[in-house]
């Protein structure tokens, strides 16, 4: 299956929607409803009109305290600030400096931060929900740094919530190797460990859909134990992204 409403806008990168079959009933989930995006700090004069067209009501900002500091005033737009702060470069660092970092260490440390989200960072993701199913007619937009990683585990989760196929949520995942455009690391590394942590893998996201199955029993136990997210919350969440079947 192809869907890649991929959303050209100056200054940012790796935005879309979510507009994917939904729920097994021929449904495709209303375009330009829910968005997802790399951080907006450096639009342009172009791309912030183009953003404006866009109509987003509500941006969630999930990046750390310092990576958040530069945030955009995008007028129009109320922007949520739901941190989850970034680990994997300080852990890259240390192990540059112990002389222990390869591409499988790289893969490991990013497969354990994902496990981190879904462990650590329980009302971030419930608090997502909550503003998708409070924003009425105005599209919500939600980003990282560069709308990959906590972005993709959001995505995911909205994904699993809405009932679409796991093979559907891993293809929205991976489209970020496609629509992703790095800026230069802080971080020298080999270019082999940097592809690593700027491009993104299934087992990055299997990580994060393994500790839902730890800590909950499944995706779905997830969704309703941790997230508060039941049967009439998806119900709720489902009208949101309703349209009409093709």
């Amino acid at each position: 299956m192809t869907h890649v409403s991929h959303i050209p806008l100056d200054g940012t990168s790796n935005l879309r929607d979510l507009g994917w079959p939904i729920g097994g009933e021929g449904k495709t989930a209303r375009p330009r409803r829910v968005l997802r995006s790399a951080n907006l700090d450096r639009l342009s004069s172009e791309g912030r009109r183009d953003f404006a067209a866009l109509g987003v009501g509500v941006v969630i900002d999930l990046r750390g305290l310092a990576e958040a500091a530069a945030a955009p005033d995008l007028p129009g737009t109320a922007r949520v600030h739901l941190p989850i702060e970034p680990t994997v470069a300080a852990e890259l660092r240390a192990h540059l400096a112990a002389g222990t970092l390869s591409v499988a260490v790289a893969a490991s440390v990013m497969e354990n931060s994902y496990r981190s989200y879904i462990v650590d960072y329980v009302e971030v993701f419930a608090g997502i929900f909550r503003h998708v199913l409070r924003a009425g007619e105005r599209p919500v937009l939600f980003h990282c740094a560069a709308g990959k990683d906590r972005t993709g585990v959001a995505a995911a989760l909205i994904l699993t919530a809405l009932g679409v196929e796991p093979s559907v949520i891993m293809e929205d995942y991976l489209l970020s190797n496609r629509l992703f455009r790095p800026l230069q690391s802080t971080i020298d590394l080999p270019d082999d460990v940097r592809e690593a942590i700027v491009k993104v893998r299934p087992s990055y996201l299997e990580a994060a859909f393994a500790a839902m199955t730890e800590t909950c029993g499944g995706p779905d136990k997830y969704l309703g134990q941790a997230l508060g997210i039941g049967p009439r919350q998806r119900d709720a969440l489902a009208e949101v992204f309703a349209d009409a079947a093709p």
